[in-house]
């Protein structure tokens, strides 16, 4: 008998991120974006969940998929295949009891280690200060390995809270408890997209920054931010 499919409900708090939002927030190609999306958060990534929602042709991901997609996206990067990755998901889904555990482990290392016919790539995640190897036996390690998460703020409980699109700046921030997840300067409700407007209308920096009384560099950012997505 076929397993039920548990579907994810979108909730006030948590997000709400269509194709478009994805590919603005983390400066992905649309199509590409949209492949995965379909592909993976609509069955893929775990034939029991589906973790897309809303009308057929306008799915959408809460702030938690977005974190995963995220990190999916990056592991690709690292040079794993998407099979790979679907099977860590699942390997780390029943390690650490959770629908989202890419959203969960506060980082992901990926080391390579040649032999006489290729580099073999093992993943380790980092889960409440241990580093933990991703196999059967689960074993530690404490070998170095490049951190690639930093973007991305966890809670006391290891579940991500919020995640910064910018590199090397936190003044902007993408957070589900602020503006249904749509990216804003940090500390406040202003959207990015409400400074880039005013900013194309022909306002000035300094003007923007007077309007809203915040600093001159969060409204550079927010601008920085817009133009590259």
């Amino acid at each position: 008998m076929e397993s039920a499919i548990y579907h994810i409900e979108p909730k006030l708090g948590e997000g709400i991120y269509v194709v478009k939002d994805v590919a603005k927030i983390l400066h992905l190609d649309y199509e590409k974006t949209y492949r995965w999306i379909v592909g993976y958060w609509g069955g893929g990534l775990d034939t029991t969940i589906q973790y897309t929602f809303g009308e057929v042709g306008n799915r959408a991901i809460n702030f938690l998929s977005l974190i995963e997609f995220y990190t999916f996206f990056r592991l690709r990067e690292k040079g794993l295949s998407s099979t790979q990755i679907r099977k860590l998901h699942q390997e780390l889904s029943t390690v650490l009891n959770t629908k989202y555990p890419f959203a969960t482990a506060q980082d992901f290392f990926v080391e390579g280690r040649k032999s006489k016919k290729a580099i073999k790539k093992f993943v380790y995640y980092k889960y409440f200060e241990s580093l933990i190897k991703v196999d059967k036996k689960h074993q530690f390690s404490l070998e170095f390995m490049e951190k690639f998460l930093e973007k991305i703020e966890f809670d006391d409980n290891n579940l991500a809270v919020r995640f910064f699109p910018l590199a090397n700046s936190k003044n902007i921030v993408v957070d589900p408890k602020h503006q249904f997840g749509q990216p804003v300067i940090i500390g406040t409700n202003i959207k990015t997209q409400t400074l880039f407007s005013l900013y194309k209308g022909g306002e000035t920096l300094e003007d923007i920054s007077s309007l809203y009384n915040i600093e001159i560099d969060k409204v550079s950012d927010a601008i920085a931010f817009q133009q590259a997505a």
